[in-house]
């Protein structure tokens, strides 16, 4: 279970990680195991267990040592480039993870068999062997997912791993010779792994247990959530980039904080500029931004509004201490940010509000947690549109960017139905000039729920990079998803978006 959760991990810095990753995953972890299992019960018939055992475990440790460097090759294969990416997502998994897989499942039946040979009862000690089977894997799992990922990095994890097999091949087979020449190799990957010196550092990267040395990089961490990267944009002096895992989520001017890099940022920005001149012209309006990210666009509406309030709810406090450590949030920010999940912060404040409206409601609600691999259902559905707007004024916009293809349109004409259950007027806004067509490729999408009418007609689209959807386009993609409203119980976003995912650019 811990190589489990460091494959989905690892692997998300070449794939990124959506349903069809964690389905990898699992599955072909599941496969190795039970081709380990059948192997190993081969073995157990045929060889003595104690020295079977020592011998998958060696084999094992040293195996765990491979995966950062067969994952980085692998990520890089051009071979893989060309395929469609649910295939080219199986087959990295598979040819990262399936042998280590593979060798762990076949520990059992030696275990197994030697457990029958020293036991009294079968049953009763076949069962205990899988009872604590599975305590091991229940307790890795939630030390892994809670603590080691967070703490120590997927690096040192492996490390870790490794290092213990590798005590289990010396437990069992501490007269052989091989576990005392691999405990050298280990000490010596870890020096290269952790060790300041130049060399160290040079073999480290060699092997994929430390990321490249690079003048150009600001930030880099590892949470719970993704995996974090702050760097500077070689080809635009002074732009600076925020990578979560694979995805780039944000550009940041350094020289100019207030350039918004986005397109759909910039939709934001004309929507905003036009529903605050026609309904709140004071500028006291109170903002929530549902994603962090960068902070780009919160930063942004508080020096365009400073009598306004703005609250940000970003899920993971790592983004957050990136943003200040490389983009230049200050310490003291006037923003309120809130460090949840984004449904839950919404039921939270909902709940608290016994669902009216708190201090007069936001005036204006940005849905911006989205990614175009796996866009979390919970964030698009009826039940959570309905809460928000039960937090909203009377005089409020509702924005969420969305990524779709015009010519599939599933998810996004899944997104506009729910909206429009909700706000009485809803427009839906691209960046594509002149409009969609079913010639375009992946596009980033704004769909703008209101209570009032928006004098859209007043938006600068060719400032704000935006083309409104006509009504023939908008009963376009009605026909086009079915009509299907998206809710708690039936959100299939990963389904919806298959065309976009299948035609994903490469890298």
């Amino acid at each position: 279970m811990v190589l489990e959760l460091v494959a989905g991990r690892l692997i998300a810095r070449h794939v990124g990680s959506s349903l069809y990753t964690w389905t990898s995953v699992i599955g072909i972890v599941l496969s190795g195991i039970a081709a380990g299992n059948y192997v190993g019960g081969r073995l157990a018939d045929r060889f003595p267990p104690k020295e079977t055992l020592s011998a998958i475990f060696l084999v094992a440790s040293a195996n765990c040592l491979l995966i950062p460097l067969l994952n980085n090759r692998v990520g890089g294969l051009e071979a893989l480039r060309g395929l469609d990416w649910p295939t080219r997502i199986a087959l990295h998994v598979f040819l990262v993870f399936f042998v280590p897989s593979c060798l762990l499942g076949m520990i059992s039946p030696p275990a197994a068999r030697m457990a029958i040979v020293l036991g009294e009862r079968l049953g009763r000690t076949i069962g205990s062997v899988y009872s604590w089977g599975a305590i091991g894997s229940i307790i890795g799992t939630f030390l892994t997912g809670y603590v080691l990922i967070a703490e120590m990095g997927t690096t040192a994890v492996l490390l870790a791993v490794s290092a213990v097999l590798l005590a289990m091949s010396l437990a069992y087979g501490s007269a052989a010779l091989l576990p005392y020449l691999w405990t050298g190799v280990l000490i010596a990957v870890t020096t290269a792994a952790w060790a300041p010196f130049p060399l160290a550092r040079t073999v480290g990267e060699r092997l994929g247990f430390r990321a490249p040395g690079s003048e150009t990089l600001f930030f880099e961490d590892e949470s719970q959530y993704s995996y974090i990267r702050v760097e500077d944009v070689i080809e635009t002096p002074g732009l600076r980039s925020m990578t979560l895992d694979y995805l780039v989520h944000a550009y940041v001017d350094m020289g100019d904080p207030d350039e918004l890099h986005y397109d759909y940022e910039r939709i934001y920005a004309g929507v905003t500029e036009e529903a605050v001149r026609a309904h709140h012209p004071d500028e006291a309006v109170r903002a929530l931004f549902l994603g962090g990210g960068g902070y780009v666009f919160p930063r942004w509406f508080l020096r365009r509004f400073p009598k306004g309030y703005g609250e940000v709810v970003e899920i993971d406090p790592q983004v957050t201490r990136a943003a200040h450590a490389a983009f230049g949030l200050e310490a003291d920010t006037a923003l309120e940010i809130v460090h949840m999940d984004a449904r839950n912060r919404v039921d939270e404040l909902f709940g608290r509000s016994g669902g009216v409206a708190p201090e007069g409601g936001f005036d204006l609600v940005y849905n911006d947690a989205f990614n175009h691999y796996s866009p979390p259902f919970h964030l698009t559905t009826l039940e959570y549109v309905r809460k928000l707007r039960a937090l909203m004024s009377d005089d409020s916009v509702f924005l969420a960017n969305t990524i779709d293809i015009f010519r599939s349109g599933r998810f996004l004409g899944a997104m506009i139905n729910t909206v429009e259950e909700v706000f009485p007027y809803v427009y839906t806004f691209c960046t594509s000039p002149g409009g969609p067509t079913d010639e375009d490729e992946r596009d980033t999408f704004v769909v703008a729920g209101s209570t009032r009418l928006l004098p859209v007609q007043n938006l600068d689209y060719l400032v704000y990079s935006a083309s409104l959807l006509t009504p023939f386009d908008t009963a376009l993609l009605r026909r086009r998803s079915g009509g299907l409203v998206l809710t708690d119980d039936y959100a299939p976003v990963d389904n919806l978006l298959t065309p976009v995912i299948r035609e994903v650019e490469t890298r």
